[in-house]
C-alpha cells in the first residue's frame, strides 16, 4: 500500500514520458508474442502463454513488421529456425514472454 511506499516506488513527472514510451515498446512485443501463440491475434482459448517451434514456424513471418531488428528479414525456414533457437533461451522447446522479449 501506499502508506509504506518509498519516492522511487511511484513514477514521477520527469519519468513519465519513458515510462509511456517503455509501455508502448512492452505491448508491441506481447502483441507479437500473442499473434504466435495460438496461432491468432489477441488472446483466445488456444493460447499457453508459451510459443512452440510449429507456431512459430507458422507465423514468424506476420511478425516482422512490429518494428524490432531481431524479427525482421526472416525469410527462410532455416532461418526462422535459428532465430527460435536463440529466442529459446534455456533450451526447452518453447519460448516463454520473457525469452522472447530478451531476446528482441
Amino acid at each position: 500500500g501506499t502508506k509504506s511506499a518509498k519516492q522511487d516506488d511511484f513514477v514521477s513527472k520527469d519519468e513519465f514520458r519513458f515510462f509511456c514510451a517503455y509501455l508502448c515498446i512492452y505491448a508491441a512485443m506481447f502483441d507479437a508474442f500473442a499473434l504466435i501463440d495460438g496461432g491468432g491475434p489477441g488472446r483466445g482459448a488456444s493460447d499457453d502463454k508459451r510459443i512452440e517451434v510449429g507456431e512459430w514456424m507458422v507465423a514468424y513471418e506476420e511478425v516482422g513488421c512490429h518494428g524490432f531488428l531481431g524479427l525482421q528479414r526472416i525469410t527462410a525456414k532455416r532461418q526462422a529456425m535459428a532465430v527460435f533457437n536463440r529466442m529459446d533461451d534455456n533450451g526447452g522447446g518453447v519460448v516463454l514472454l520473457d525469452e522472447g522479449g530478451e531476446f528482441i
